[in-house]
């Protein structure tokens, strides 16, 4: 068996966040190698795993564990203590049948309606605005689609304090091995989100208040695990927040999907008169644009891959922002083509920007349809109801930064109705 090939240095962290996305990329190639060794993140020794074929070996339970994996401070900030997504196992499979028991045929047309509705109703407050941020306005607009759809209840005054603090979260991706100057910020809004939400827990439990039986805060209030035990109340609160703070984090595809519009013109007629394509269109903004960077997993024993042996307790990092690029698997993957998903096959190794494998036993986003969905009625909104001006500003996507973003947000002006008064 060959050795594995390494980016040699004692911690290659600050490396990493220098060149971001393109990082495991820039050392295959300076490498010649599929598979390489770094260390990072106080000098652990990771294996780098990338495309298909190393998804594939990521998600096999049998081999990879997850439980503990993920960085101290991204637990702290991003995910929360005891969330779904930080342990394995039984213990997963049966709080994951939780989660996807929420996705039901009722539910995921609820969030369609949501997200239309709530669009439309905006329209009035974005033409009474100089100028529109698509990041910005999107990440309140879609705090009032989650809290609705999860059953929470968000006071409208607290909306945009909400959203404020989700966002914060969701950035704490910087926070990965650095002395990130805003981690005391990201721990503050996640106590804040928390504490609101284990409060509905517990009033939902004492019955003094009543969302509906199919919401998120319905039946997390009510779940038992698998011996017949309830959910503390915090770490209820943290799933509960886990159910709708992926879907605020579309905000970020929503800018990029406005970029892909308004960069690839012949997309828009198209979104607006064939019947799949804002599907195809959704799906290839997933692929095309930064989302999340790397995922940690540990070897649970001796492993030979691509002519390497990775001996039992390594750490591996899956580079998902290369695996959705590999020429391997996408054509020409460094074009923005929603044709591509034409007959795509659906594997759940290829597309992974919220992760890979099986949804009922594996750590793939339950709430993916749900992206995909609110990324329809979107792009079909800023596609067919209104129209708007595109004024000048930095349109730059930056890959050497995490997590990617346009550095304007993308903004908008001139935003009108479109009615036909024929």
């Amino acid at each position: 068996m060959s050795t594995i090939k390494k980016d040699k240095g004692l911690d290659n962290t600050l490396k990493v966040l220098k060149q971001g996305y393109l990082y495991t990329s820039n050392q295959r190639k300076r490498l010649n190698t599929d598979v390489f060794e770094t260390r990072a993140i106080g000098g652990n020794r990771f294996v780098v795993l990338n495309g298909k074929e190393g998804a594939e070996l990521f998600y096999d339970n049998d081999r990879i564990q997850r439980e503990g994996m993920l960085p101290k401070r991204l637990v702290n900030t991003l995910f929360g203590k005891g969330a779904i997504h930080t342990i394995d196992g039984k213990k997963h499979i049966d709080r994951k049948a939780l989660f996807m028991s929420l996705m039901t045929e009722g539910n995921l047309q609820y969030v369609r309606e949501l997200t239309r509705n709530y669009w439309l109703a905006n329209t009035q407050r974005m033409e009474n605005m100089d100028q529109v941020n698509i990041y910005r306005e999107s990440v309140v607009l879609l705090t009032r689609v989650g809290t609705r759809w999860a059953g929470v209840q968000a006071p409208e005054e607290e909306i945009e304090r909400i959203a404020t603090d989700m966002d914060i979260m969701i950035d704490s991706f910087k926070a990965i091995g650095t002395a990130f100057k805003g981690y005391k910020s990201s721990k503050d809004a996640r106590r804040r989100v928390e504490d609101w939400l284990e409060d509905q827990i517990i009033q939902t439990r004492k019955g003094k208040i009543h969302p509906p039986e199919g919401t998120a805060l319905y039946e997390l209030s009510h779940w038992e695990d698998y011996k017949g035990n309830p959910m503390d109340s915090r770490t209820c609160a943290i799933d509960l927040m886990n159910t709708f703070r992926p879907l605020i984090a579309i905000n970020r595809f929503v800018a990029f999907g406005m970029l892909a519009m308004y960069e690839n013109p012949t997309t828009v007629e198209k979104i607006k008169t064939e019947p799949d394509y804002a599907y195809k269109f959704a799906q290839e903004v997933r692929r095309f644009y930064p989302f999340v960077p790397f995922l940690p997993g540990m070897a649970k024993e001796d492993i030979q891959f691509k002519g390497h042996d990775i001996e039992k307790g390594t750490r591996l990092v899956l580079d998902v922002y290369g695996t959705l690029h590999d020429e391997n698997a996408w054509e020409n993957p460094n074009e923005f083509r929603p044709e591509r998903f034409e007959n795509w096959d659906g594997s759940p190794f290829d597309l992974i920007p919220q992760g890979g494998g099986d949804y009922w036993t594996n750590h793939r986003c339950a709430g993916e349809w749900i992206t995909i969905i609110i990324m329809e009625e979107t792009m079909k909104y800023f596609a067919s109801r209104i129209s708007f001006d595109v004024p000048e500003q930095d349109l730059t996507v930056n890959l050497n930064s995490i997590p990617g973003y346009i550095n304007s947000g993308f903004i908008i002006e001139n935003v009108r109705e479109k009615v036909n008064r024929k």
